[in-house]
């Protein structure tokens, strides 16, 4: 209990005081590890409010840690045909680079540039610099791509920016990704909502618009990567902290229901939920054999992304086992006998009598599983079951 947390902007708004320095002095009472996440005006504040000398003791005394970023996660967006596209940038400022940073707030806190320097010397030997990892890029994409997620989060963020709006369930927010970069389409009133955010929020500081709301999601994804590497808790906005919740239930919800969808459907497929687990557990499947079906199972994983969260995915196996193809509607194995016939002529000719007689001696059941094109239980049936029951066998 209490071993660590890690503090970002809890005042988005203020750049000032970004920091709840009450709610960061209460938590260095009580936990074990108190980090902070800091930025150019997060350092500003904690050299203002306790002062170089002591924020250097609580350092050294290893009451709080402090992670200066020297780069930065944005969203970048660019105009088309009055189209909006926006994608994450991942920056890492060169110039002025931390370091220089450091020295000029130092310089502008004491008034004094040689006590400035020195000052900024002794902070830059007790602070850790860290840059964002891609990955954070990476995940913060795909929540946003993620159609489930998305469209759940702008709703929060809007009502959270703007409780005036009422009833949010009507709203929508969809993403995808372009050729251009990733396409924003929703119903939202912009005009309207901002003309309430803004008796709260200066212009001059922000408006709500697609770009910040996809902001709001990459800023919390941020937050969530350094609270996870420092095997922390968080101490966030309000806003970054409902985001967090509503990220981690939707994860632990879809994986509850996957868990679920799997289990019902090995269960259909085997007649034993967990007969390729134990298979596997009990060592009948030889490793060969193993790593070689799971390379080939590439194509049913596609067939498996491609179906909606909310499909139940017995329902969407039967239905594609049993989809009717073109070769489905021919009348009766003649016809399919003379498209195979017709196969072997043509070799024939092309190669000669020992080609065609090759040809003609293929099973027709191959030729209709060519024609047919592939199915997801050619996989099930013919690979797995198989390597299954076979070492059980």
């Amino acid at each position: 209990m209490f071993e660590a947390i890690t503090f970002s902007r809890q005042n988005k708004y203020d750049t000032i005081n970004p920091l709840d320095i009450g709610w960061l002095v209460e938590c260095m009472l009580f936990y074990q590890k108190v980090t902070v996440v800091a930025n150019e005006s997060t350092l500003r504040q904690l050299i203002t409010y306790f002062g170089s000398d002591k924020l250097l003791i609580l350092i050294n005394e290893e009451v709080l840690t402090i992670l200066f970023t020297e780069s930065l996660a944005a969203i970048h967006t660019t105009s088309q045909n009055t189209f909006q596209y926006h994608d994450i940038a991942l920056m890492t400022l060169h110039s002025p680079t931390y370091q220089d940073k450091l020295r000029t707030m130092c310089i502008d806190i004491t008034g004094k540039s040689g006590k400035g320097r020195r000052l900024a010397q002794k902070i830059e030997a007790n602070i850790h610099v860290t840059k964002h990892d891609p990955i954070v890029v990476e995940g913060a994409r795909k929540a946003i791509l993620d159609v489930n997620y998305i469209e759940p989060a702008a709703r929060l963020i809007i009502k959270e920016l703007v409780p005036e709006v009422g009833d949010t369930s009507k709203l929508l927010f969809a993403t995808e990704l372009g050729s251009n970069g990733i396409e924003v389409y929703t119903n939202v009133d912009f005009g309207k909502i901002n003309q309430v955010y803004h008796q709260r929020v200066p212009v001059e500081h922000s408006s709500i618009t697609p770009a910040l709301i996809l902001s709001h999601i990459l800023e919390t994804e941020t937050e969530l990567y350094f609270a996870s590497s420092q095997l922390s808790e968080l101490a966030a906005s309000g806003l970054s902290s409902k985001l967090g919740e509503q990220k981690i239930d939707y994860l632990i919800s879809k994986s509850k229901s996957s868990s679920e969808k799997l289990t019902n459907f090995t269960g259909f497929v085997f007649n034993d939920a967990k007969a390729l687990r134990e298979a596997v557990n009990s060592n009948r499947i030889n490793v060969d054999d193993l790593v070689a079906l799971l390379i080939k199972s590439k194509r049913f994983k596609e067939w498996l992304v491609g179906i909606a969260p909310d499909k139940d995915l017995i329902k969407q196996y039967h239905e594609e086992v049993t989809r009717k193809t073109f070769i489905d509607g021919l009348p009766g194995k003649a016809l399919r006998w003379g498209i195979f016939v017709g196969v072997g002529l043509g070799v024939n000719t092309a190669f000669g009598p020992l080609a065609g007689i090759a040809i003609s001696a293929l099973n027709t059941f191959y030729l209709d599983k060519l024609i047919r094109g592939w199915k997801p239980n050619q996989f099930i049936e013919g690979d797995v079951k198989k390597m299954i029951y076979k070492r059980a066998a």
